[in-house]
């Protein structure tokens, strides 16, 4: 299948350019959305023409990006054969397992702390319903997109951590890959937003404990799913970074 029918399910959904945003700025959050979601998938080439035709722009802005996605670790940039989508790292997963643990913790603390309102809470089982019904009529690149807006929003909640999710959310882009990956399968998918509602629960019920429970055990449910993910497609991964 061509890069241009791959995507072209999908051009009316995201591939806006926003006002606020140059050219560069709209390649660079078009090709990122369409790599953490898993449109394009690992060891995928990056079909310069293709891509800049999808998005209405020339071939200069498009490749004048790949250099930052390849410090941000999502593109491999190969003398001689071009850019090529990276690989999911499995280093990289448990890396961003070990961070989320760490600092959820000081989140969940954090919406405690600012006694968060139920209206606020509430917004977190809008955004697992969207994911559910995008899952069930088969949109995986909304389903993968809401479930980045739950963390997002969790964040959010947590305080001052706004800022922060936007670093983290590239950082932990192997993360977000090995999720966009479970989400299709259907055991796995129901597993994380089953687990995100248990999680949504305790915290409208003011149970902190009970939350950061929930969430290191997914968090350790998610190291369990790596291993299944891998051994289902193991040339979308590799074991450390190059």
């Amino acid at each position: 299948m061509s890069l241009e029918k791959q995507l072209s399910k999908f051009s009316n959904k995201f591939i806006l350019k926003r006002p606020s945003e140059d050219t560069r700025q709209y390649v660079y959050r078009i090709l990122s959305t369409l790599i953490l979601n898993m449109v394009l998938m690992p060891g995928q080439r990056m079909n310069e023409q293709e891509l800049a035709s999808l998005m209405n722009v020339s071939r200069t802005p498009l490749h004048d990006t790949f250099p930052k996605l390849s410090r941000n670790r999502l593109v491999d940039i190969i003398p001689m054969k071009g850019a090529f989508v990276s690989k999911v790292n499995k280093k990289g997963i448990k890396d961003s397992i070990w961070l989320n643990e760490h600092l959820c913790v000081s989140i969940i603390h954090g919406i405690f702390i600012s006694d968060a309102k139920k209206s606020e809470l509430d917004i977190l089982h809008e955004i697992l319903s969207q994911l559910e019904y995008n899952y069930i009529h088969g949109d995986f690149l909304r389903a993968s997109r809401s479930l980045g807006q739950f963390f997002n929003h969790l964040f959010i909640l947590g305080g001052d951590f706004e800022k922060l999710w936007r670093s983290l959310y590239e950082y932990e882009a192997d993360l977000f890959r090995l999720y966009s990956l479970a989400l299709k399968n259907p055991i796995l998918s129901k597993r994380i937003y089953k687990t995100l509602y248990a999680l949504t629960d305790a915290l409208i019920n003011r149970d902190n404990d009970l939350a950061c429970h929930i969430f290191s055990k997914h968090m350790e449910d998610v190291l369990n799913m790596t291993d299944i993910i891998i051994s289902e497609e193991p040339n979308l991964f590799i074991d450390v970074i190059a």
